[in-house]
């Protein structure tokens, strides 16, 4: 524990207004709880106040809680949110889960990893609590809960805009544990390695951020927005908790300490040391191709996107000009104009005609135990009897075995899969022996959704894809599933709407991947494994889902799973007008293709252990 009552710090400070006009501006920020939900305080702009308390598994100020379970029930119905804040004393989410139910609290603990937050709010003791502005992101009072706090909520409620209210506090000291190692970082030593490796790839001539981060000059210039994108979480899009569940290959987060090191650098002053700049000597693939340059390139016929208004979907086929069958390891999507591109799934139709889905379901339901099939289809024929469209939600939560990868489009056995799109997730990438079929006379089949920017745009996307070499067949077949919640209905100003989704897992396989997908609503998901025994994992937890990127999560090392397992997806929705990307908060929201319409959905690809056996 990073606790210490180090005399350097000890010092008593007699209370005291401060003099300042105002509150103290230190601006926005966001964290994620040990419940694995993201707190972003600029959403909590309609409430009057917010008040965060230090908390340390152990160790939090027994009369501080006394005093703010007084406060929580004076101020329950006034606008006034209250948090415990961990500063970086512990990451583990569990323990400090059962720290707060042993101090009898049930509050969101944020979990302020890497110190920033509580440095920013320049909390300094267990016992100094803050009320902050969530409007105007200022501290109002600084001190111990029971002393003047009570005062400053109560003004703040009132709207009465009174100075900074600081008062000393004497519990113990919190240990900012590289505060003093960074005081003096280096820009060719320290900072410039963070951006080479986690932001220019991006930010680059030609990359896909709207700026580019290419030397000294242009990150001292961003440095305020870099500051500000890592406290409130939007950059780098990784969106995951990466002290829970299993570890990701491509998490595209940063770690505490280099969070730590980019936000005291500005903080100093963004100072360059020396004429060295390694940015400046960062050197790109001349290619749009990250995997190489493709055996085979598909050209999308030009579309026209105009500057405003409604694309419908496009569905559009390309002949592959196939004449012999080949062997695919992976593929790749190079889009023409990102910026009115949303997505692109793509299906390959093999050269006997696209599946027969009323086959397909009749297929399901004559390997279903019998009671379920049957089940299932009396509801089928019911509503066909009363010209009615059948519920599918309810069949596919009634019977979570049906695969709805298999009406999407999803292939099987030896067929192949072509990589789609989303901003962030252009690649599918087999591993060594394994891979799937392409036949000749194969076509694709592209379901195009384009958004509009405010300038016309024409889209010339290229698809890639690479074969394995001629005659080398892969022995082993990817595949995977595909959860979607067809029934949506989210209430209007709902600001946490949560759903749930099962997906079965028939065999015994190993997970690679998991994607949540939803729309502007979207707002988190979590990702669990349940086993037949009962017992369950903690997967992936995405706390920041955010719609401009649809990210397929990759684990570090594939996780075996027995027959039968199932992946819970737990997700939650916010349709209030406090969501700023909220197209109409006064509406319930519906299931539909359109991005102010709603999706519920989990990708997942996973290779079954017995090869020999179904896909």
């Amino acid at each position: 524990m990073k606790v210490t009552l180090s005399l350097a710090f000890s010092a008593v400070i007699t209370a005291f207004a401060a003099t300042a006009s105002a509150g103290e501006r230190v601006g926005d920020f966001a964290l994620i709880d040990q419940s694995g939900a993201l707190h972003h305080m600029a959403w909590y702009d309609d409430q009057k106040a917010v008040v965060l308390m230090p908390q340390a598994v152990g160790a939090t100020d027994s009369a501080s809680v006394e005093a703010l379970q007084a406060l929580m029930a004076k101020y329950e119905e006034q606008a006034v949110k209250f948090f415990l804040i961990n500063p970086g004393l512990q990451t583990d989410r569990e323990a400090v889960q059962q720290d707060i139910a042993a101090l009898g609290l049930d509050l969101p603990v944020l979990m302020d990893d890497a110190q920033l937050v509580a440095e920013m709010l320049k909390m300094s003791r267990l016992d100094e609590a803050v009320v902050y502005n969530p409007s105007s992101f200022e501290v109002l009072y600084r001190g111990p809960v029971q002393a003047d706090m009570d005062q400053a909520i109560q003004q703040a409620i009132d709207g009465v805009k009174a100075d900074l209210l600081t008062v000393s506090a004497t519990g113990s000291m919190i240990e900012f544990a590289n505060a003093s190692a960074h005081a003096n970082l280096s820009y060719e030593n320290d900072i410039a390695p963070i951006i080479a490796e986690n932001c220019a790839n991006c930010h680059r001539e030609g990359g896909i951020a709207p700026f580019a981060m290419d030397s000294n000059l242009a990150v001292q210039g961003w440095s305020p927005m870099i500051r500000e994108v890592i406290l409130t979480k939007r950059m780098p899009p990784g969106q995951i908790d990466n002290k829970v569940g299993h570890k990701m290959k491509n998490e595209m987060n940063l770690s505490d300490e280099e969070m730590q090191m980019l936000v005291h650098w500005i903080n100093t002053g963004s100072k360059v040391d020396g004429e060295n700049d390694p940015l400046t000597a960062l050197v790109w693939p001349d290619t749009k191709w990250s995997l190489g340059e493709p055996d085979l390139i598909v050209k999308v016929p030009p579309q026209s996107i105009p500057a405003t208004g409604v694309v419908d979907y496009m569905d559009i086929p390309i002949d592959l000009g196939l004449e012999e069958d080949v062997w695919i390891r992976g593929s790749e999507v190079a889009p023409g104009a990102p910026a009115v591109l949303h997505h692109i799934i793509t299906t390959v139709i093999p050269p006997e005609g696209a599946p027969d889905f009323q086959k397909i379901l009749m297929d399901i339901l004559n390997d279903l135990p019998q009671e379920k099939a049957n089940s299932v289809r009396s509801k089928l024929f019911a509503a066909i009897a009363s010209g009615e469209q059948p519920d599918i939600g309810e069949i596919f939560r009634e019977v979570p075995e049906i695969d709805v990868g298999a009406f999407l489009g999803a292939g099987g056995g030896d067929s192949a899969s072509i990589a789609g799109y989303a901003p962030g997730n252009n690649i599918s990438l087999n591993p060594d022996g394994v891979g799937g079929l392409l036949k000749a006379g194969s076509t694709l089949n592209l379901q195009m959704h384009y958004t509009t920017s405010g300038k016309e745009e024409t889209d010339e996307t290229e698809i890639g894809i690479y074969f394995y070499a001629e005659g080398e067949v892969p022995k082993e077949r990817m595949s995977g599933g595909v959860g979607n919640a067809f029934t949506i209905a989210i209430p209007a100003q709902a600001k946490d709407h949560e759903m749930e989704l099962v997906t079965y897992i028939p065999e015994e396989a190993e997970i690679y991947s998991l994607m949540p997908h939803m729309h502007f609503r979207g707002k988190r998901m979590k990702f669990t494994a349940v086993y037949p025994d009962g017992s369950e994992e903690l997967l992936l937890s995405v706390p920041a889902y955010s719609f401009n990127w649809q990210l397929a999560h990759e684990l570090e090392e594939p996780l075996r799973v027995p027959a039968g397992t199932k992946i819970v997806a737990v997700g939650a929705f916010d349709n209030s007008s406090q969501n700023a990307y909220n197209p109409d908060a006064d509406s319930e929201i519906n299931w539909g293709e359109q991005s102010w319409e709603e999706m519920f959905m989990g990708f997942y690809t996973w290779k079954n252990v017995d090869q020999g056996g179904s896909d």
